[in-house]
């Protein structure tokens, strides 16, 4: 058994130190927009490497028993969800409907002691050691509204937190289940902000080498010795603050007015990688009701919030906990801050004015500020007819990272798999879209970070793509049929990095590839979504 342990123990330190702990080169993302492919024999050299590391997380993955070797994954062809919601009964026009909407805010930390070391920060993969939280800088918590045109109800709730697989979404839903069929909610969506400064609400904080190899037998034969991704505590906390959220959102509904508008904030973003394609707007939906009260903000854009690193010890809600205070502070509102498209999207800091040495968050406080001081100066706008419509496709995938595959099946993640085939694993997520205004805005829900060339174009060609193929699928916005299309990312799911399947690079010069299910994430969504509209307008 030693012997065994040994085995495993080095094939999966390669795995991880190959893939998940490579320093990424950075010679094919140089962000300037001077995008230069290297030599195809270079290139063949990587994918050569990776399809070795592929290999091993597949042998590991033979090999290392996890759910499914105690019967609990089950078959692809045999799989049904339960507290899945498809949407608007008839995506229709809505005559004669007006807007109600409300606003609700909950906190996680509320009689949690998070400094007694039994909570892992997000941000990074760990190989042998989580890291545990050193200080509380602000809070973390969530943000929800309940918008309905009085014929399509909706809810939504954005956490903060690095993700939430899909099985925490439907762990959610499970207890919204009566209420939401009560009131008559036809969507109920949950994404997370994916803050690197927060208690990990992913998974992969943990010890990742120590729960892969001691999970296995404790998965059979002593279930509460296993090394967990996520504190049971906090996670129960978090489903609880979300479900009242969402209760006290829809209570809040009161009859108003909603309208869109949009404002330029590319200065404060910057697209690591090329090619360049980002929206560089920062989006908001303002609800004003009739009779009074505080605005609602329902806020997008597409912006790592890394302020204080990716391996910070420090928990913070970064710009967005920020941008909140300072919407608030100035216009009286509520805020639901959403993140966008935001592949390898950073902030960039060149123009913000902060003292460096105020502290930890002093660069997340800046950022936010001056979000939200943009957001003050929007002023061209428009009244929404109030239509609402909502619809959601569940969506398998099939999953070739090893790495994640193996966190899944040892419980590190609240991920949804089912076995495919002998030795393949496949991802059970979602896809869905929400339209405002009879088609004046759409909002597609994607379950992970997307490349925003796959939304609104700028995919890099045949001759500038790391294997040398072109991207051959129409932009999203141009076949959603709404009039503009912003995207509500990590959604319902997190399935990590979505690409466009021309440029998946290699794992070891890249962050963004080793944290993608599957090499084919971006065409398996480009179809789905495709499909999708084809659909809807028919």
């Amino acid at each position: 058994m030693r012997k065994i342990k040994k085995v495993l123990a080095l094939l999966l330190a390669a795995v991880l130190l190959c893939g998940a702990f490579a320093a990424p080169a950075g010679a094919l993302a140089t962000g300037n927009g001077d995008y230069t492919v290297q030599e195809t024999a270079t290139h063949r050299f990587y994918q050569l490497v990776d399809k070795l590391i592929f290999l091993l997380g597949k042998v590991l993955n033979v090999l290392i028993p996890g759910a499914d070797w105690a019967g609990r994954t089950p078959e692809k062809n045999s799989y049904k969800t339960e507290y899945f919601y498809p949407g608007s009964a008839d995506f229709s026009a809505g005559d004669g409907n007006t807007w109600s909407m409300g606003f609700a805010e909950r906190s996680f930390l509320t009689d949690i002691d998070v400094f007694d070391g039994s909570y892992y920060m997000a941000g990074t993969l760990e190989a042998f050691e989580g890291r545990v939280p050193a200080a509380v800088l602000d809070d973390q918590g969530v943000n929800a509204f309940a918008l309905s045109d009085g014929d399509t109800t909706v809810v939504y709730a954005a956490v903060d937190g690095y993700g939430l697989a899909r099985g925490d979404v439907l762990e959610i839903r499970r207890r919204l289940a009566d209420f939401a069929a009560a009131n008559g909610i036809a969507s109920v969506n949950v994404s997370a902000l994916h803050q690197h400064s927060c208690i990990d609400t992913l998974g992969l904080g943990a010890p990742l080498v120590r729960a892969i190899l001691k999970n296995p037998a404790a998965e059979l034969f002593s279930p509460d010795s296993i090394v967990k991704g996520r504190n049971d505590r906090f996670m129960e906390a978090l489903y609880s603050a979300v479900a009242d959220a969402v209760r006290q959102a829809v209570g809040n509904m009161v009859p108003g007015t909603l309208y869109y508008g949009s404002v330029d904030a590319s200065e404060y973003m910057k697209d690591k990688r090329d090619p360049v394609a980002f929206d560089g707007e920062l989006h908001r939906l303002r609800f004003v009701p009739d009779g009074g009260g505080n605005e609602i903000w329902v806020c997008e854009a597409g912006i790592h919030p890394v302020s204080l690193g990716a391996g910070t010890d420090q928990i913070s809600g970064d710009f967005p906990y920020y941008l909140e205070q300072y919407v608030r502070s100035s216009a009286g509102a509520d805020v639901v801050f959403i993140q966008g498209a935001e592949l390898a999207i950073t902030s960039n800091s060149a123009s913000l004015d902060y003292d460096a040495s105020a502290g930890e968050n002093a660069r997340a406080k800046a950022l936010g500020e001056a979000l939200g001081a943009r957001l003050m100066r929007l002023t061209e706008e428009e009244a929404l007819p109030p239509v609402l419509n909502a619809v959601h496709r569940e969506l398998i995938m099939d999953v070739d990272n090893g790495i994640l595959t193996l966190a899944g099946r040892e419980g590190l993640l609240g991920s949804v798999f089912v076995r495919s085939g002998l030795t393949g694993y496949a991802a059970v997520t979602e896809i869905g879209y929400l339209e405002f205004g009879n088609a004046r805005l759409g909002a597609l829900l994607v379950p992970g970070e997307i490349e925003p060339a796959i939304l609104w174009g700028g995919a890099a060609g045949a001759d500038m793509s790391w294997n040398g193929q072109s991207w051959d699928y129409a932009p999203l916005s141009e076949l959603c049929g709404a009039e503009r299309l912003i995207c509500f990312g990590l959604c319902n799911d997190q399935i990590g990095y979505i690409l466009c399947d021309n440029d998946v690079r290699s794992m070891l010069t890249e962050n963004e590839e080793i944290n993608a299910a599957s090499t084919r994430a971006g065409s398996t969504l480009a179809e789905a979504y495709g499909a999708l509209f084809a659909a809807i307008r028919r």
